[in-house]
């Protein structure tokens, strides 16, 4: 049975995080951010004021003192991070958290001290020390995320922490420093310029324990014995991390995003002292400016990457951070030092370490074992370390070689090069996909609704309906996890399609051998990936859902798996699909072009039947209908979307023609006056105005139910470009004149033609004369003669007729469809043959013989004993047409 059947409880995919781990999350993204805030305010107080203490003494030791604290804050890692590891898997990392946030206000009740003794091997001990307590902050930090907010939001926490952290350090890189240089000018003491910050500094220590403890405590894994091996056990974690390939290449890169960061710090540093030597006070404000413009850089390529990363880990981001960090390497070497290019250039610099670095940070944490995860990460820890301490020598030794700083970024460059080139052969397939999808959301608005829907993990087969070209392209931007498509394996052999499919994974299949193509898709579905197959087998030439073929049944039950169906909305107004009868050579109809993507609920294939595929993505048109209209709760609203100035309706009065704009429908609505006096006495038009202020009164229920009916037939009813003229027979039902003489138009951009009960063919005429586009003629029996003499003066027109009994070929050889309403709404409308685009193209008529035409989309259909149910949010209650049938294909007939 289909899950729009069940109950709603039954959902197969994990509940997201409540309300208690939201504030846990944010309150752990408060305490980091404290926590790096503090570790760069003592840092960068420092820097300055040993550069002060030794101009003072005159000693030599200034520009070397931050390759010091350098290799001071990373020797806590490399020394205690297996220990560290070990604590975050044994105990809950809640409360190592504490622990931490303890030891921080300790440690900085003493660097208060040591500031009043004026003792700087004091204040660098502790520096030690603080980085003793991030190495047992780091592991619990970062393997607790995925514990409070599970494995789809990775991405996006992973790009938030590093948001926070990287604003965090910039404040306390720059607020600091700026501080510093500002009270050393004032007071000419570089102790007394930095008491005062050290003082506001531990004041966010207690801060950063009150956060600690509005953490949820989670519960701590299965204790591991502690052993003396484990001072050396580091080797045996980085080994563990390095045996697994993917964990190793994400771990290596990651080592390397910090590393960069650090030679591009101490470059900095040394150009921030050459230009202002000897504790000069605007040392500190140089290298604040410096940090400012690089952080901010990876502040903003974090947001970036962490909307990027949102529903789903973008790999393919990687690569195009390693290109933009080699470009802005080489660029900032023409650049003069405190210039706006060059702060530009530091600035993009770190847009692209963030973008190299957020979504592999964020791969590295999905691919741990969650038993073994606190090692894997003090592992990845291990290997930063060194990473950084071997910038930190690496650029020492460039410094004592007397490299400029040019040069040293030329030779950074040359190492982004090889690392981007690397990155490059192991992901075309993310990169290119990133690219892709990237020029695909400049041109196409894409909402993805339910993607919560689809399950976490295992094979699932997605059933859409098929569009357009883009069909693939657009789901696998909007699904949440990444999605195989079946493919003819003779496009395989093409040299630009068979590439662009094997970098898509496309699964080949056989054309010739049924059996084998299903075997072979089964098996992809059964490796636990997501599996695309359209039912209907190829494009939709008319906007309607065709007939759905077998082989998606045989997949899914070969396969034992889900089935998802999805309901792509908005693409048959693209260029790629076969509305107007062509593909792609015609004017966009806008640009962002808005498209939605509805998810329907997983169900296992066996209680899953073809007809319940078809319900159930009639099902999700009817909800993507009900939000194209979320904006139009009034006729008046809905009315505004028009351009006022355009004309809505054209009559003849006699002889002459008359019209009126949609701004004067408006204005009768909003100030009450009588239609008789804008319609001239025309019976016709008098009725069309008395139709909208009839409109304009109904209850809000039954409003959004008509206008859901109007987008309903907006999509597979096509007048083209807006050109040509909707006629509407005055003696037509009540319903069509509302749906198809008076939404419709609006949704469509038409105007209208009205015939009152006089008119006929003249009257067309005499309109076809003033150049208005006519084509098409809604209405009763007696349109049957206006649609005869029309025809034979010139004017061909299609005519759609209600209430004159079911289709019949030789109506439809004569253009003379039949069309079906009940209860308020249509139902079903017959139309012209698909156009045949493509040679090959089978014509399928979009007409059957004794039938009343193709059921509009988003109708739900039960067969019943009796007939039809039909149901639907366009409809107030169920339907029911006894004695009536819809077969597969969506015909409506009467037995």
């Amino acid at each position: 049975m289909p899950p729009s059947e069940q109950n709603e409880t039954q959902g197969l995919e994990s509940p997201g995080p409540d309300r208690r781990q939201w504030i846990s999350f944010w309150s752990l993204m408060g305490l980091q951010a404290q926590n790096a805030f503090n570790d760069k305010a003592l840092q960068f107080t420092l820097v300055p004021l040993g550069a002060w203490v030794a101009a003072m003494v005159g000693a030599q030791w200034g520009s070397t003192l931050p390759h010091l604290l350098g290799m001071l804050i990373l020797l806590p890692f490399i020394l205690f991070a297996p220990l560290a590891g070990w604590a975050s898997d044994s105990f809950s990392k809640t409360r190592v958290i504490r622990l931490a946030a303890w030891m921080q206000l300790v440690v900085f009740a003493v660097v208060l001290s040591s500031f009043r003794m004026e003792f700087l091997p004091l204040a660098v001990a502790c520096f030690f020390f603080l980085a003793v307590q991030s190495t047992i902050l780091s592991p619990a930090k970062n393997g607790i995320i995925k514990e409070l907010l599970g494995s789809s939001r990775l991405g996006f926490a992973s790009g938030i922490m590093q948001m926070f952290t990287i604003l965090a350090i910039l404040a306390g890189q720059i607020l600091i420093g700026i501080w510093f240089s500002s009270r050393l000018e004032a007071t000419g003491s570089g102790w007394t310029a930095g008491l005062l910050p050290m003082i506001l500094v531990s004041l966010g220590a207690v801060v950063t324990l009150v956060m600690a403890y509005m953490i949820e405590v989670v519960p701590a894994p299965a204790r591991k014995p502690f052993r003396l091996s484990l001072a050396v056990s580091h080797f045996q974690q980085l080994r563990q991390l390095l045996n697994s390939r993917p964990l190793r290449l994400s771990a290596l890169g990651i080592a390397y995003f910090w590393a960069f960061g650090a030679i591009v710090q101490f470059i900095t540093l040394q150009i921030a002292g050459e230009l202002y030597p000897d504790g000069h006070p605007n040392f500190g404000r140089a290298t604040s400016y410096m940090m400012l413009a690089a952080s901010g850089g990876i502040g903003v390529g974090s947001i970036l990457g962490a909307l990027i990363n949102k529903r789903h880990i973008e790999l393919g981001l990687n690569p195009l951070g390693g290109i933009i960090m080699t470009v802005s390497s080489l660029l900032i070497v023409l650049a003069r030092p405190e210039s706006w290019f060059f702060y530009t250039v530091l600035a993009i610099a770190g847009l692209g370490a963030a973008f190299f670095f957020v979504p592999i940070n964020a791969f590295l944490q999905d691919e741990c074992d969650p038993d073994q995860r606190g090692n894997i990460l003090a592992g990845s820890a291990l290997l930063n370390c060194l990473g950084m301490a071997g910038a930190v020598v690496l650029q020492l030794a460039m410094l004592k070689l007397g490299l400029s700083p040019a040069t040293q970024f030329l030779l950074l460059a040359l190492v982004s090069v090889m690392a981007t080139f690397y990155v490059m052969r192991l992901l075309p397939r993310a990169f290119v996909k990133m690219l892709a999808f990237s020029a695909l959301r400049a041109f196409y608005r894409i909402e993805t609704i339910h993607p919560e829907r689809m399950p976490e993990k295992g094979g699932v087969l997605l059933t859409p309906n098929h569009v357009s070209y883009l069909d693939a392209l657009i789901l696998t931007a909007a699904s949440p996890r990444p999605v195989r498509f079946l493919m003819v394996s003779d496009y395989f052999e093409k040299p630009i399609v068979g590439k662009v499919a094997k970098l898509f994974d496309t699964v080949p299949i056989s054309s010739k051998r049924a059996k084998d193509a299903i075997q072979v898709a089964a098996a992809a579905v059964k490796e636990g990936t997501v599996v695309c197959i359209f039912p209907e087998g190829e494009l939709s030439r008319s906007g309607f859902m065709g007939e759905f073929k077998r082989g998606m049944e045989l997949i899914a039950r070969k396969a034992d798996c889900l089935i998802q169906p999805v309901y792509l909305d908005g693409l048959w107004k693209s260029i790629f699909s076969a509305e107007r009868g062509k593909f792609f050579w015609k004017r966009p109809r806008a640009i962002p072009f808005g498209v939605r993507v509805a998810f329907g609920e997983a169900w296992p294939a066996k209680e899953y039947r073809a007809g319940d595929v078809r319900r159930e993505l009639n099902i999700l048109a009817g909800e993507v209908f009900a939000r194209r209209h979320e904006s139009a709760k009034k006729v008046k609203d809905f009315l505004r979307q028009r351009h006022l100035d355009h004309r809505a309706l054209h009559w003849v009065n006699g002889v002459q023609a008359c019209s009126c704009t949609w701004g004067e429908v408006l204005e009768l609505l909003e100030q009450g006056k009588e239609p008789s006096a804008l319609a001239h006495g025309h019976p016709g038009a008098e009725q069309w105005l008395e139709d909208w202020r009839a409109l304009d009164g109904l209850d809000e229920e039954e409003w959004g139910g008509l206008l859901l009916n109007a987008h309903q037939l907006a999509d597979p009813y096509n007048l083209g470009d807006g050109k040509a003229a909707v006629t509407i027979d005055s003696l037509a039902p009540l319903a069509v004149r509302r749906v198809w003489g008076l939404l419709l138009p609006v949704i469509t951009r038409v105007e209208v033609v009205v015939l009152g009960p006089d008119d006929g063919a003249a009257e067309l005429g005499l309109l076809s004369r003033e150049k208005l586009l006519l084509r098409d003629l809604i209405g009763t029996d007696r349109m049957r003669e206006v649609h005869r003499v029309a025809g034979a003066a010139g004017v061909p027109l299609t005519l759609y007729l209600f209430g004159e009994g079911p289709q019949n070929a030789g109506d439809a050889g004569k253009g003379i469809f039949t069309a079906h309403e009940s209860a308020g709404r249509v139902l079903s409308f017959s139309m012209p043959p698909d156009p045949v685009i493509n040679k090959g193209d089978v014509a399928h008529p979009g007409w059957m013989e004794q039938s009343y035409g193709r059921m509009l989309p988003g109708f739900v259909v039960h067969g019943t004993e009796e007939g039809v149910e039909l149901s639907g949010r366009m409809l107030s209650q169920k339907l029911v047409l006894p004695g009536w049938s819809v077969d597969e294909r969506g015909f409506l007939s009467e037995s």
